[in-house]
């Protein structure tokens, strides 16, 4: 009935259309908020041909469209955008059209289902939330599902999504937030720029009187913040504001300045008219706000506070770390360390490498020249002359002399081991030694970087210094990027003169001669005639965990060097992962569009589980990559292998017949474990599955079993027995884990 009527619709419009104007047919989608009249276009928010897929609920996935219906089917049934997908069923929690709702900044979706119990319809919640720093690719999360909070919702029917993206955004106004001194110190109020929240500020003791505010931006526009578009502060006044309790304070117009104490100042003018009465003859005057920022290398996560207002000019001072020059914070970082530990002055973390001291450390070069060192002290029984910190083993040449005193910068901290012996060009021998968060699970070892006759760089990742880090798997762990993280290295893909190095979710591994901004996961540069870098652009900061969108994982890299088409925007990256070659080892440039970069990555590590097929006597081929691994040697010196458990013990046989077991693979005794019915690759977790159905009968059900075979260079061909189910006597799930150096690595 429903495509019927979606006909006798599209036929009306084709006749109303040849008599009058053709008009384009608006979405839902597409509509004004009723306060400021900002338009919204959501039909953006989603590819066509596409359906939209969350994966966070258990056991299950949500499909929508919120402008259109599905493009696939629900239940083989049409006129539904949110589709549940659980337990291999489908039901519609969402039937089109929507109601929209605009009022007081808010924007929110509500879509009503089929039937969740007698008298009781499938709910579904949509609030969008604006999110300036996502640009595309975007996905809601189910924040609060009603079975879990039955004193929300009273019922499991209802489900509750977030939606944050920059096309739930009204305009605004960004200005650069860096600003030189006249004496050559540099400043960056960047860190208290915010993109998808306001700072409230209480103006006295007066908790009704508030001030919403936003540094170097635009208040974000939304639910209890209705403030003008290019409004850098505004009041909230439940009594006296005009607009619905709110009134401008000030545009977001002139760049930071310094006043007449040398302290940074932002100005925001051009507010509402005051109210203050004015003398004969003198012009009204608009509202305004100046914000002085009071730089104390120890204050941490601080808010401004009003100092004083008359109604027309509000003056807020706020003490915080960000507003020193970033010369200061190193000078102070530097002057607060102790032996061998540093704090960042700016988020006031620590990094404590005393673990680290009294015990010497080997590295070797790429070329087979062989260093010991030591952190923060001199190395031990040492040939090298007396206090070096890092030796040449070969011939006893000192790189360096010990210091005690860690360095801070953005990236981590470091040691800098100067006045060594002397080098070729009678300059003297030193050593960096750069402390990283590395990859989770990653090596410990540290590593030389660089390796010159006057200079040794040593990276070294370490889970002492993980200040913060993103985590780099999807939200329900189904794709882990982790391998792909550089701990040593940058992946670098050159297109003429452009090189981009690039990392995945951590920062770009500091390379000489590349001078882009630290802590930039993505980093363009351009090679001059003489094959040097010049001309460094950050291509983003990872900021956020990949996610999965149909069939690509996507991670974006935001806030970047400024966009050179529009100075308001920052440069953006998105990585998108596809299923592929597992032989593949970089990204691919695909395009720049709109102030963001797109390169591609086709790796098997975004392939999950393919599906595989076996050829006798023992090879396994997956169907879409069309590898192949041999497993022959598993029967070629010991055809059965055995596991015990406490009771029983379990006979296995992958690649041959076994006579008491009739042919099967998993046997104990005269019963057997299935039959093979799915070959499963998973190249995410570098595992083979194999799963065995359909044994022999046990009152009602079947034994089944599933082998796994894990990568482990380091082993042998050793089964053991992972877990026994006992939740009968009859249902029994064996699996047994091969852990073997030749398969799958």
């Amino acid at each position: 009935m429903y495509n019927l009527n979606v006909f006798i619709v599209l036929c009306s419009l084709l006749i109303i259309s040849l008599v009058t104007v053709p008009v384009k047919t608006k979405s839902y989608c597409e509509f004004n908020e009723e306060i400021f009249s900002h338009f919204y276009n959501l039909t953006k928010l989603s590819k066509p041909g596409e359906d939209i897929e969350i994966h966070q609920i258990s056991n299950g996935t949500i499909r929508m469209q919120l402008c259109s219906p599905l493009i696939k089917k629900c239940n083989g049934k049409d006129g539904y955008s949110v589709c549940l997908e659980k337990n291999k069923k489908e039901i519609g929690i969402g039937k089109v059209i929507p109601k929209l709702i605009t009022k007081s900044g808010k924007i929110q979706f509500t879509f009503n289902g089929d039937e969740c119990k007698p008298g009781i319809n499938y709910k579904v919640d949509v609030i969008m939330l604006c999110d300036y720093s996502i640009t595309s690719y975007s996905v809601p999360t189910i924040f609060k599902q009603a079975s879990n909070f039955k004193y929300i919702y009273g019922s499991e029917c209802h489900f509750y999504m977030i939606w944050s993206s920059a096309f739930a955004c009204a305009n605004r106004k960004e200005i650069n937030c860096t600003v030189t001194n006249s004496d050559g110190s540099h400043y960056d109020l960047s860190p208290l720029k915010r993109y998808s929240e306001n700072y409230v500020i209480y103006v006295g003791k007066n908790t009704s009187l508030k001030i919403i505010l936003n540094i170097c931006h635009s208040v974000i526009f939304g639910y209890d913040a209705i403030c003008q578009i290019n409004s850098g502060a505004c009041l909230h006044d439940p009594v006296d504001a005009p607009t619905l309790g709110y009134l401008n304070l000030g545009d977001v117009q002139k760049t930071l300045s310094f006043d007449s104490s040398n302290h940074l100042e932002l100005k925001y003018e051009d507010g509402a008219m005051c109210k203050k009465e004015q003398q004969k003859g003198q012009q009204e005057e608009h509202i305004r706000t100046t914000i002085t920022f009071i730089c104390n290398l120890e204050a941490k996560d601080t808010l401004p506070e009003v100092t004083e207002t008359d109604g027309c000019h509000y003056q807020l001072k706020w003490i915080t770390a960000a507003a020193c020059s970033l010369e200061q914070l190193r000078e102070y970082s530097a002057k607060t360390a102790g032996k061998c530990i540093i704090n960042n002055p700016i988020t006031n973390f620590t990094y404590n490498l005393q673990p680290l001291m009294n015990k010497d450390f080997n590295v070797t070069s790429s070329q087979g020249t062989k260093y010991k060192f030591r952190v923060c002290g001199p190395v031990a029984n040492n040939i090298c002359k007396a206090g070096t910190g890092v030796c040449l083993k070969e011939n006893g040449t000192s790189l360096g002399m010990a210091k005690t005193n860690l360095m801070w910068q953005q990236g981590g901290p470091y040691l800098n081991y100067t006045d060594g012996d002397k080098c070729n060009n009678n300059q003297y021998r030193q050593t960096f030694i750069a402390f990283l968060c590395g990859p989770e699970g990653s090596s410990n070892d540290p590593v030389i970087m660089e390796e010159n006759p006057c200079q040794l760089i040593i990276h070294w990742n370490l889970n002492l210094v993980c200040e913060k880090r993103i985590k780099c798997a999807t939200v329900d762990n189904e794709i882990n990027l982790t391998p792909l993280i550089g701990s040593t290295n940058n992946y670098i893909v050159k297109i003429n003169s452009t090189v981009f190095y690039i990392n995945v979710c951590r920062a770009i591994i500091p390379t000489p001669g590349l001078n882009c901004t630290h802590g930039s996961a993505i980093c363009k540069a351009s090679l001059n005639a003489n094959n040097e870098l010049v001309e460094e652009v950050n291509l983003g900061f990872p900021k956020e965990a990949p996610l999965i969108h149909k069939d690509k994982i996507i991670l974006r890299y935001l806030d970047g060097s400024a966009c050179p088409e529009r100075t308001n925007a920052r440069i953006s990256s998105v990585l998108l992962f596809v299923c592929g070659d597992r032989n593949e080892a970089l990204p691919k440039f695909k395009e720049y569009n709109n102030c963001t970069y797109t390169f591609e990555w086709r790796t098997s590590i975004a392939c999950g589980g393919i599906m595989g097929d076996w050829t006798p006597p023992c090879i396994i081929k997956d169907r879409f990559l069309l590898n192949q691994f041999d497993l022959s040697a598993l029967y070629t010196k010991q055809p059965i292998h055995y596991v015990k458990s406490k009771e029983k013990t379990y006979s296995i046989n992958i690649c041959g017949a076994q006579e008491n077991c009739n042919g099967f693979a998993v046997c104990q005794g005269s019963n057997n474990y299935g039959s093979l019915s799915n070959v499963i690759l998973d190249y995410n977790r570098n595992i083979i599955k194999l799963e065995y159905f359909n044994g022999s009968k046990c009152f009602n059900s079947s034994y089944m079993s599933e082998i796994k075979f894990i990568c482990n260079k380091s082993s042998e061909i050793e089964p053991r027995l992972s877990w026994v189910s006992k939740i009968t006597f009859c249902i029994i799930l064996l699996l047994v884990l091969f852990i073997y150096k030749r398969f799958f690595c």
